[in-house]
């Protein structure tokens, strides 16, 4: 195992689970993909929890997106299914007895609502407690607009902030989640490597570097 990666923020999240997964299987690895919080379910996803069909499928493919299935009623509510995550003892079984087929644990670890940014409640992101590296993804691409039609939990923002109502989102703005998501990673204890990638347009990412921390992108 090389790293169990946890894909936090907003606009761009699912895309950049899904390109690393590309980028890390081409190059011959051995790729999981899950979610801690929901995500959209693709075509060939697994949602047995079966710890020997998933082992066998990345052992044959090198390749598996797998989670949990959300209740018939919950998944009505959406246009495409979604579904929640492994069990983390699933999870950590995979990882365990896999350390020559399974290189990379790809995680979504956060929700936004499909808004381009976030702040960050109490409980989130959701970490599995095995990551060794969080990728805080950031979209920049409504920059100029109001903050309160941007960011996901604005009030919360505000409140705990005291952001102005009349805000716009700027690269202040921008940074200023960015340190939130970083202190409150290291808050719950996380001392892995933290990194941010900017998402300037919807399924568009650019990477970026801060402190002494090199960025995964």
């Amino acid at each position: 195992m090389e790293k169990v990666i946890s894909i936090v923020g907003a606009g761009g999240k699912t895309t950049l689970v899904h390109k690393l997964a590309r980028e890390y299987h081409r190059s011959g690895k051995g790729v999981l993909v899950t979610t801690t919080t929901h995500m959209y379910v693709e075509a060939d996803t697994d949602l047995s929890c079966d710890f020997f069909a998933l082992r066998d499928k990345i052992i044959k493919d090198g390749y598996c997106m797998a989670g949990q299935k959300i209740s018939e009623q919950k998944i009505s509510e959406q246009s495409k299914p979604k579904m929640c995550g492994l069990p983390y003892d699933l999870l950590d079984k995979l990882i365990k007895d896999m350390p020559q087929a399974l290189d990379y644990v790809i995680i979504e670890a956060d929700g936004a609502k499909h808004h381009s940014l976030k702040y960050p409640a109490a409980d989130e992101p959701v970490i599995y407690p095995g990551t060794t590296d969080v990728i805080i993804v950031l979209g920049t691409w409504e920059k100029g607009r109001s903050c309160k039609d941007v960011v996901f939990r604005y009030e919360l923002m505000q409140k705990e902030l005291g952001t102005a109502e009349d805000a716009v989102v700027d690269d202040s703005v921008i940074d200023t989640l960015r340190q939130v998501y970083v202190r409150k990673l290291r808050d719950s204890g996380f001392e892995g490597r933290v990194s941010c990638v900017f998402a300037n347009e919807r399924g568009g990412l650019n990477s970026c570097k801060y402190g002494n921390n090199k960025v995964t992108g």
